[in-house]
Formats: structure tokens, C-alpha cells, sequence
């Protein structure tokens, strides 16, 4: 059994991190000598013996894509029997889908469920299902939109990332700031996004220049309930619960790894694994937006080490001075899970979010 992960508590050196003020991510130097000094990371120490070595050179440990949208290669968008807004599957307990997935979280009974998700202590639960089918209507009308009147956007993101032994031994860690880009990317996928970092300078930063655990995709996770791929996931109305002060809708999700279109990725060295995820969403009952998104892996990915990985991501408001225009955006995400016997935690904080302008875009060139 993989040992449960304590989350948003990220261990002692994300605290002592988060203390001081993060640097800005600058590109590593070629020279070995010079990396030491220059590329911008606190308490780093060799890498551990089982994740791959580049010599003389930083090498990110693992790159994990939350979705395709991000820069992955994308899934075939014409998977058999899916055609674009086939009405999904709802949660019928006995199933034929639920047969062989009886521990996701739309099937999961209240008390495994609570224990998976500690975050679903308040809610009061419903056991009918006569109300899933027009909340998914609405919300997904809601995230359509979202996508289809995406603009290019950048903000500040500040990543506080800790990777430990199981026996809380720190082996890296790092506190960087970047410029966090998204970028729509017109074709066929209507949800499909290109996510990236650049430095201080505006300059890509490659994933697989930072040392360390690196998670991105954060602003595409919500395709899942977009209309033409709610047909990927089983759902399942869970209740309504309090958060932050404000009533929400929740609802409980699973893929359908066998027609699913958009996993998530996972990169070690030259190795690449899929997995597919479930979730749980907090939804607005009046805007039908998603204000917070739990995600866990419905099943480890072995090729890469990959045992648990879990993403909390809570989402905000954002007006831009612009046209008065207004997104729902990342206001935090983090990212907790285990990888070759080391735990990891990643915190991202996400501020002063700007649309990013045709003419940047054409000289700001992706990694």
C-alpha cells in the first residue's frame, strides 16, 4: 500500500523557503562551476541515486503535464465511438464501467470517499443524482466559454518545491519565480492551451533546466468538463459543501482510461508515462464556475516510479484592465505525490495576471 501524503504541509525546508524571499529562475550557465552560484535554487544536493544524471549539466527529475493542452503531445481527438458532445456518463452503481473501477471516486462509499478527500469533511451529502445532469449542462456551457474566449495571458508565479525521503530527509529543493505564459492554440481541440515559463528576461525556461520535480498545466485541467469531453469521465453528484466561506455544488469524476483523450504525462529522462485521473469539483451554484479542482491518479505509472500524485488547484476571479475582461484563473496550486521512494510537494502562487499582447506572442517563442 503507497503511504498517504499529508497535504499542503510541504516539510520543513518548503517552510524555511517560504520564509525568505524566492530568486528569480535565471538559465543555467554551461559551465558546471558556474551553476553552483547562478542558477537560483536553494538547498540542492545531488540528485538521488535513482533518478537520471546529465553530467555537468542541471536535469529536471521529473516533468509531470497535468493535461495535453500544456505542451504534450496531444491524444487523437477521433477515439473510437466518441463523437463531440455525446452525453456523458453518469454514476450507475453496479455498472458495466463501475465493474472493474470500484474505487474511484465516483464509486467510492462516503466514508472511503472522506478519507481519500479529508477536504470533503463538511459536506452534506446527496444521494440522488436527478441534479448532476443539468449541473454538468451548465457547467460545461461555462467552461466552453472559458476556452473559446481565452486570450493570451501571463502572470508572476512563484514554485516552492521540496522532494524528501519517505523519512522527511531532504534531497532537493527550490524557491523560483518566473513569468507564467498561456497561450490558446487554435485548431480542431477547442480546449487545447500551450502553457510555458520564460526567466526575468522573457526567455523560455525548458522544464528540463530546473532541478527538481516540475508540474505545469494547471490552467487546462479544466477541459474535463468541457461538453466534447465529458464524455472521457464518469461523474457523480456528491452533495453541496461549504468552502471558503461559500456554498458549492460537488461533484465527484473518473476517466474512462479505455476512451479517455486527454491523460496526464509524465516524463523521467528519456521515460514517458500516461496516467488518467479522477477528481473532485467545488462548483458555483449561481455562476456554474469551477472555484477549486482536486485530482488524484487513478492508478500508479510504474514505468516512471510514479506511486501517488495528487493536484489541488483553487481558482479566482480575474478582471484585466483591458476591456474589462474576466477569466477564472489559478490562484494557487499544489501538487503532492511519491516517485521512486521520495515524496515531493510542490506550491505554486500565481499574481499580477496581464493579457499578453499578438506582438509578444510572435517574439516570445515557447520551449
Amino acid at each position: 500500500m503507497v503511504p498517504s501524503i499529508k497535504r499542503p504541509e510541504a516539510g520543513h525546508l518548503a517552510r524555511e523557503l517560504a520564509s525568505r524571499p524566492a530568486k528569480p529562475f535565471r538559465t543555467p550557465p554551461r559551465s558546471s562551476a558556474e551553476a553552483d552560484s547562478n542558477f537560483g535554487m536553494r538547498a540542492v544536493n545531488q540528485l538521488p541515486p535513482c533518478f537520471p544524471r546529465c553530467a555537468g549539466r542541471f536535469l529536471a527529475l521529473a516533468i509531470l503535464t497535468l493535461a495535453t493542452g500544456s505542451g504534450a503531445a496531444a491524444q487523437s481527438s477521433n477515439a473510437p465511438g466518441l463523437q463531440g458532445h455525446e452525453a456523458p456518463p453518469f454514476h450507475q452503481p453496479g455498472g458495466a464501467e463501475s465493474e472493474g473501477a470500484r474505487n474511484t471516486f465516483v464509486d467510492l462509499p462516503p466514508a472511503k470517499l472522506l478519507k481519500a478527500v479529508p477536504e470533503l469533511k463538511h459536506l452534506q451529502p446527496e444521494e440522488s443524482q436527478d441534479v448532476l445532469p443539468q449541473i454538468l449542462m451548465r457547467v460545461g456551457a461555462t467552461v466552453a466559454s472559458f476556452f473559446d474566449t481565452f486570450s493570451n495571458v501571463t502572470c508572476k508565479e512563484r514554485v516552492i518545491s521540496a522532494l524528501a525521503t519517505r523519512a522527511g530527509e531532504v534531497e532537493l529543493g527550490y524557491d523560483l519565480h518566473f513569468n507564467y505564459v498561456a497561450l490558446p492554440v487554435r485548431g480542431a481541440d477547442r480546449t487545447s492551451l500551450r502553457e510555458f515559463r520564460t526567466d526575468s528576461r522573457g526567455a523560455p525556461v525548458p522544464p528540463q533546466s530546473i532541478q527538481g520535480i516540475v508540474t505545469v498545466g494547471f490552467v487546462s485541467d479544466l477541459k474535463h468538463f468541457h461538453p466534447d469531453y465529458q464524455s472521457d469521465a464518469r461523474f457523480r453528484y456528491l452533495g453541496r459543501e461549504v468552502m471558503n466561506g461559500q456554498d458549492t455544488h460537488v461533484v465527484a469524476f473518473a476517466q474512462r482510461p479505455a476512451v479517455a483523450r486527454h491523460p496526464a504525462f509524465v516524463e523521467l529522462g528519456e521515460q514517458r508515462g500516461t496516467v488518467f485521473v479522477q477528481g473532485v469539483a467545488w462548483i458555483d451554484p449561481e455562476s456554474f464556475r469551477i472555484l477549486r479542482l482536486w485530482t488524484d491518479i487513478l492508478q500508479p505509472e510504474l514505468s516512471v516510479g510514479l506511486l501517488k500524485k495528487t493536484t489541488d488547484v483553487e481558482y479566482s476571479e480575474v478582471t484585466f484592465k483591458e476591456g474589462g475582461k474576466t477569466l477564472w484563473l489559478p490562484r494557487e496550486a499544489t501538487v503532492s505525490g511519491q516517485m521512486h521512494g521520495y515524496t515531493f510537494h510542490n506550491h505554486h502562487h500565481y499574481s499580477d495576471y496581464r493579457l499578453f499582447s499578438v506582438k509578444a506572442e510572435e517574439n516570445q517563442k515557447g520551449p
